[in-house]
């Protein structure tokens, strides 16, 4: 029997349904079969795709075109949508062996696993094969999750795709179908009659499991927003303990991927704030509040707190928790769990053991902990390096403490960016911390959202990604984790992915300026022009950290991306009355605009600039804008301007010259082309 290997989409597809169907009627169920397969043979082979295998209401095919499974899969959808018959289909892209009757390799498994967690009339991908079809604009597409699924290393990030009449699954409807999948897809011969002898087995447990999943009320997407509880305490750090309580529930929660959790940020917002629940819950986007207080004296503590339906402002439980302050971990970790069971959240056996763990019993090392991150989140070289001594404090009382190693490295790391220490040594010594706290316990998000920080830093892109998809795996409303994977695709221009990171960041953290901003940033690098304009309006309007310098920043990165350089000519004023660094932006718009007397004024203007190193590269930029070929060469001569800047692929103010037969004699002068 010959075998051959390569690389193919894989898609599966099944009827939902199906069983019960021919339980109720087989012919009606024979009937759809017969309809289901005809469409699917017909539509498979429009599109060169091959059937492999029937098995009951399901199929197995591959393509060599990702896109051409994709056109199929969507084609497919709507000739069942005519048909009513509610299919689910799952692509993933991979290796693997084909011979006559039979097909084997991990990719196959892995589509399954995809498959089983689609709802009728969607279409659900793998990360690869979004890969390859992301630059295919009649191809929509929406980033669910990183997944883990079963039996298959790691976690594997999901998109469905989203064209018209398709539809898209909620993250928490492809978690439940995926709890529900069957085990693995296996497609030899005999691997088959093994399961011959399960299916009685299978098909009982899935009766059970539809009888439960039919009684039980489906929920929409829960969201919760903790708010930092009222200090009714004059002990010296009650305030301190107080922001710790506060932050270390939403550490618990935002490892639910069930839950969506507003980020401290946020939430910070509202400290000792006067507006009322709905007021807040509004502005947050929030189904449930979480509000209380604590109230330290000597050694004591007590906790009060009250879980809140949002929409109706009505309690859904309070609870008084009175421990001595060694068991406020203790504290932390029954809330948490109260949360859970009030919204009635699943948790897996690993979540459950978690919320359990004590990060440390040493109540004066979680105090010089708290001021550590305390001083971090200042951001100045000075409360970096107070934060490192604080942190190092912390593990001299108690050296297995995980989450002090794994922040003494960021700030050991942040010392690159705010005291200007060697990157290589700081990354080097972050690693080390790094090491120390995965041995202690591999299960805390931070970990792995320094190293991906590190593996940006390093351009070591696939140890970056795989960090951060750790990270939001552990913690998928981590807003750090999500940051930091934004960056990580824009580094490797995957725009899209960049975005959608950023708009899940704004979800969890709406009232951030600094994630607002992201997300806008995102926008315009998409060129979704029409949607960044009005988030920048919404960004001035609503944030106090709304300085006009960087608004303005915004908005001419807007409009010379667009581009729309008259309008980029206000902001670009404003900003040269600042920063005489954007003067070559405001004379290259102007020439862009046909203002040569303007953009000749910039000119002169740079001229009477103290001279630097990028003085004639900023002159070149400004006749670039005014397409003046000869004196654009001329600045940039290695003679007269020593900076190679002008070959970033990014700027695209230069791309003119880059057709010009002098451009790869300029490349040479500058020693970038042999």
């Amino acid at each position: 029997m010959s075998s051959s290997r390569q690389l193919a989409a894989i898609m599966f597809t099944d009827i939902e349904g199906y069983t019960s169907l021919m339980n109720r009627d087989e012919e009606e169920g024979i009937e759809l079969r017969i309809k289901h397969r005809k469409a699917f043979e017909s539509t498979t082979e429009a599109y060169h795709g091959t059937v492999v295998q029937y098995f009951g209401d399901g199929t197995l095919s591959i393509f060599k075109s990702t896109v051409e499974a994709i056109d199929c899969a969507i084609e497919l959808q709507k000739v069942y949508l005519d048909l009513d018959i509610p299919v689910r289909i799952g692509i993933h892209v991979g290796d693997i062996v084909l011979s006559n009757d039979d097909i084997i390799g991990d990719a196959v498994n892995v589509a399954s696993r995809i498959e089983s967690g689609a709802i009728p009339g969607s279409i659900l991908i793998s990360d690869k094969v979004h890969d390859q079809v992301r630059n295919h604009r009649h191809i929509q597409t929406v980033f669910l999750d990183a997944f883990e699924l079963k039996n298959v290393d790691g976690t594997t990030p999901i998109f469905a795709i989203s064209n018209e009449f398709i539809k898209v699954p909620t993250v928490e409807e492809v978690r439940s179908k995926m709890k529900l999948a069957k085990g693995d897809i296996s497609h030899s011969k005999s691997s088959r009659k093994i399961k011959v002898l399960s299916v009685l087995l299978v098909l009982l447990v899935l009766a059970f499991a539809a009888y439960f999943f039919a009684t039980k009320e489906p929920s929409n997407k829960l969201s919760i927003a903790v708010l930092p509880f009222s200090n009714l305490s004059l002990e010296e750090n009650s305030d301190l303990f107080r922001d710790g309580i506060t932050e270390d529930i939403l550490t618990n929660l935002s490892r639910l991927h069930d839950l969506h959790v507003i980020s401290k940020t946020s939430v910070m917002k509202y400290k000792d704030s006067k507006k009322t629940i709905p007021e807040i819950a509004e502005e947050l986007g929030v189904t449930f509040i979480l509000e209380g207080s604590i109230r330290m004296q000597g050694n004591q503590i007590r906790v009060t707190a009250q879980l809140i339906d949002a929409k109706n402002d009505e309690f859904i439980w309070a609870e008084d928790y009175d421990k001595t302050l060694t068991d406020i971990f203790l504290i932390q970790s029954q809330l948490s769990e109260e949360i859970v069971e009030a919204l009635q959240l699943s948790l897996t056996d690993e979540q459950q053991a978690e919320m359990k763990i004590i990060p440390t019993k040493n109540i004066e090392a979680y105090q010089l902990f708290l001021k550590g991150k305390q001083e971090a989140d200042k951001r100045t070289k000075e409360s970096i390096e107070k934060s490192i001594d604080y942190y190092n404090q912390a593990l001299t009382l108690d050296p297995n403490y995980a989450e002090a190693f794994a922040e003494i490295a960021n700030s050991t790391f942040l010392m690159s960016y705010y005291a200007n220490a060697d990157p290589e040594e700081t990354s080097k010594k972050a690693k080390e911390f790094l090491e120390k706290a995965e041995k202690i316990n591999d299960r805390i998000a931070r970990i792995y959202t320094v190293k991906g920080l590190l593996f940006n830093h390093e351009k070591n892109y696939p140890e970056a990604e795989k960090a951060f998809e750790k990270a939001i795996f552990l913690s998928p409303n981590d807003i750090t984790a999500r940051h930091q994977y934004a960056t990580y695709f824009y580094y490797t221009e995957q725009f899209e992915r960049q975005l959608e990171q950023t708009k899940i960041a704004y979800s969890l953290d709406p009232l951030s300026f600094a994630t607002a901003s992201s997300y806008f940033n995102a926008l315009v690098t998409n060129g979704l022009f029409e949607e960044a304009e009005k988030m920048i309006e919404h960004i001035s309007e609503t944030y106090d950290e709304s300085d006009p310098f960087i608004i303005n920043r915004l908005y001419m990165r807007l409009y010379m991306s667009k581009p729309d350089y008259k309008k980029a000519i206000k902001p670009l004023r404003e900003l040269v009355a600042k920063d005489q660094n954007y003067l070559r932006f405001l004379g290259y718009s102007y020439g862009k605009i046909g203002d040569t007397a303007g953009a000749y004024r910039v000119i002169d203007s740079i001229r009477q600039l103290p001279f630097g190193r990028m003085t004639n590269h900023r002159i070149a930029v400004v006749f670039a804008g005014m397409d003046v070929k000869d004196s654009v060469f001329y600045y940039l001569d290695s003679a007269r301007n020593k900076s190679n800047f002008f070959d970033h692929h990014s700027l695209y103010y230069f791309d003119s010259i880059k057709k010009d037969p002098r451009y790869n004699g300029l490349l040479k002068q500058h020693e970038l082309l042999e």
